[in-house]
């Protein structure tokens, strides 16, 4: 598509056949969307609230056309997998149709939008949104951002580190099944696993405050280096210090166990490899161990290396259409 048809579509001129012509192809191709969705996020930043009735158009899409350039494809980018090939970052357009009757509907100023991004299994992704925040999304994690002429919202689903750009008139919050998380100039990591018993918040730098997800109620606020856990079944909140370089410490690929348990160690393999653990014996859930393990690792190695060194034995059930389901015992 044109440079032209794309400036017409974002300022609401296109014909009703350019228009659905272009959404097709938005929607069928993704190397396109990225265009798309960078051109766009910048153009209802760059016009919301603006009181002008006329544009110089064409202007306007060169000025957002050299920001997009300028970003170097970091708004909706994929890092190198970490073992082999490209990590499966997934920029999904949340219903073109919505998006084209909330955007370029006659009358209508664009106030806000949402992006959903996601990470598959086994891969670390990275995004940039329009307004410079750095968002890092672990294994089979997913972020759905909004944005309004008032506020930033993040839905978070997984494991998120975010480094957000401070700006006091659009509060910046992250939002979990059971907390939120208000960004006071902040660089953060949020834990929040649906299958985790606890939901964490670490804060790197600066500053930050846990709100209650029910009411938002303020409950405390973050110094650097200190961990917020809220027990999903307690419904309690704990606060304690922790270095944050083993907490982000996946952000470099990389796995660190501090005298953690097996059970919390392979809850975090699973979470990786996207395999599932079982074990013979109860009693072995609670061997602690300390290690560092790069994420390029296989799977089998890690295995052998816990055979080797704990005297720990496992079987591998390979299933076609499920995770493959490992046995830890003491005996073969």
């Amino acid at each position: 598509m044109s440079d032209e048809l794309l400036s017409k579509i974002l300022s609401g001129t296109a014909s009703e056949e350019e228009k659905r012509a272009y959404y097709e192809e938005v929607a069928t191709d993704e190397s396109f969307q990225e265009e798309f969705y960078q051109t766009k996020s910048l153009w209802v930043r760059a016009t919301a609230g603006r009181k002008e009735t006329k544009l110089n158009l064409d202007e306007e899409y060169r000025n957002l056309k050299e920001k997009v350039s300028g970003m170097k494809k970091t708004g909706i980018r994929s890092l190198t997998r970490i073992w082999i090939g490209r990590a499966a970052m997934i920029a999904v357009l949340l219903s073109v149709g919505w998006l084209a009757h909330q955007l370029w509907s006659p009358g209508k100023q664009p106030v806000d939008f949402t992006q959903q991004f996601a990470s598959s299994i086994g891969s670390i992704s990275q995004m940039t949104l329009p307004d410079g925040t750095q968002i890092w999304l672990n294994s089979g994690s997913k972020v759905v951002y909004h944005e309004t002429s008032k506020e930033r919202n993040v839905q978070l689903v997984g494991e998120a580190c975010f480094d957000v750009a401070h700006d006091e008139e659009h509060p910046f919050s992250v939002q979990t099944e059971n907390m939120v998380v208000r960004d006071l100039g902040t660089r953060f990591n949020v834990r929040a696993y649906p299958s985790d018993e606890v939901t964490e918040t670490t804060l790197i730098e600066g500053s930050a405050e846990i709100l209650s997800g029910n009411n938002l109620k303020r409950i405390c606020e973050l110094k650097p280096g200190e961990l917020a856990v809220y027990d999903k079944a307690k419904k309690r909140m704990s606060i304690q210090e922790i270095d944050p370089s083993t907490i982000v410490a996946w952000m470099d690929g990389k796995f660190v166990f501090r005298n953690e348990k097996l059970a919390d160690i392979c809850d975090e393999l699973e979470k990786w490899y996207g395999v599932r653990f079982r074990f013979a014996d109860d009693v072995i859930k609670d061997y602690r161990y300390t290690a560092n393990i790069k994420r390029t690792t296989s799977i089998s190695y890690v295995l052998k290396m816990l055979n080797i060194t704990t005297h720990l034995h496992y079987s591998i059930q390979e299933n076609k259409m499920e995770p493959d389901i490992i046995t830890i015992s003491t005996e073969k």
